[in-house]
């Protein structure tokens, strides 16, 4: 068991004399010292842990003995202390409280700057502290946020009128805010603010479509060419077992010819046992790939072929794809929704779904899938069994 004294060490004297005031630390056969901002005029004025003949004795008395408490209050709540050398309990003594100085605005400075963050996702985080600010005092200290604080910023996000799953967004990166503290050491809370509360339900988007809706759509005639080419990339996300548009943007088809292999973007940092997608590209793919290919092999959506350009294209163009089939909605998401729910449908296994889809084949914990893999050669008989569904 650790055991604390207030001392001053004769070797450690400052000029004239003085000395500071330490606490020494015995642990483990091995004492390490901390010292304190008391200082005292001469050794003659310290007897048995004590300020002594000083007219400020009784103050500095009064506050060695905090300092003692509080580090002993420390020490009764390290249930490993035992297993600590005494200069590793000397660092949790002198770095115990530092989180009671971080505001929630360096918290988040701090998390922006070390988390592993895609672009897009930091915009969006930029976007969601901007609205949060507008209602929390951000230079409050972390340690002041309370449940009645998630409640408040939840009617204040309410009150604008922002949709259940934009409020969850913005409630669970305050959460995540708070956590990257705690896990930090920065932030303690005898009742976790969001403790009670229950998150906005996410709104599922049902956007997925019929077979015989995917069949208006690959069926579809029109000499227009922004429609033609809305037509044609919407069915190569389905051809491709549902690839997203950012993903299907970064392939080189003049590499991969027959099989196409990559990483979902989405999920690219996340442990999973199937990093990669891949399996064979259906032919029906290959006719649009070599319609739209340009000579660096990439699939050419806009002429600038920049991010913001293609979202916009299809805006533009989708709306006018559900009109032209008689759709009442499609988005390109919608390819694939649609792919995963047809596979679904015909009673492909969902871990055959998952692995085209760039999912964590194991997710849910199950052990069976320590044992067991999805080949690329499963996979290209599902997305081919979902393909002639639509013959």
């Amino acid at each position: 068991m650790a055991i604390l004294n207030a001392v001053i060490v004769p070797a450690k004297v400052l000029k004239g004399g003085r000395h500071k005031v330490r606490i020494s630390v015995a642990h483990n056969g091995e004492t390490r010292y901390i010292v304190t901002d008391i200082i005292i005029d001469s050794s003659k004025e310290f007897k048995n842990g004590a300020i002594v003949k000083r007219p400020d004795a009784a103050y500095l008395n009064t506050k060695l003995r905090g300092i003692l408490q509080r580090y002993q209050g420390v020490i009764d709540e390290l249930a490993y202390v035992n297993g600590l050398s005494c200069p590793e309990l000397v660092y949790q003594l002198k770095n115990a409280g530092n989180y009671k100085h971080r505001t929630l605005l360096s918290i988040y400075e701090e998390y922006m700057s070390n988390a592993r963050i895609k672009d897009g996702t930091r915009n969006g985080y930029i976007n969601m502290w901007n609205t949060i600010s507008r209602h929390l005092n951000t230079k409050m200290l972390a340690e002041n946020i309370t449940h009645g604080t998630v409640l408040g910023l939840d009617r204040f996000l309410r009150d604008r009128g922002l949709k259940l799953t934009t409020i969850r967004n913005y409630l669970v990166f305050l959460m995540v805010l708070l956590n990257y503290a705690k896990r930090c050491g920065y932030v303690q809370f005898r009742v976790d603010p969001f403790a009670g509360y229950e998150l906005p339900k996410m709104e599922i988007r049902q956007s997925w479509l019929s077979v015989e809706d995917i069949k208006k759509i690959k069926n579809l005639k029109t000499t227009r060419r922004c429609l033609m080419k809305c037509r044609d990339l919407f069915m190569l996300s389905y051809y491709l077992g549902g690839i997203n548009m950012i993903d299907l943007l970064d392939i080189n088809f003049n590499e991969q010819t027959e099989t196409i292999h990559y990483v979902r973007k989405k999920t690219e940092h996340r442990p999973k046992q199937n990093k990669f997608v891949e399996f064979a590209i259906p032919d029906e793919a290959k006719v649009i790939i070599n319609r739209y290919k340009g000579k660096d092999g990439h699939i050419a959506v806009t002429p600038y072929q920049r991010k913001t350009n293609c979202h916009f294209f299809f805006i533009i163009n989708m709306p006018k794809l559900a009109e032209a089939t008689g759709i009442k909605q499609i988005i390109y998401y919608s390819a694939r929704k649609s792919f995963s729910q047809h596979a679904f449908d015909l009673g492909i296994s969902t871990s055959v779904i998952d692995y085209i889809l760039g999912h964590r084949v194991d997710k849910g914990g199950m052990s069976l899938y320590n044992y067991i893999f999805v080949t690329p050669d499963m996979a290209t008989k599902a997305v081919r069994q979902v393909l002639d569904n639509l013959k």
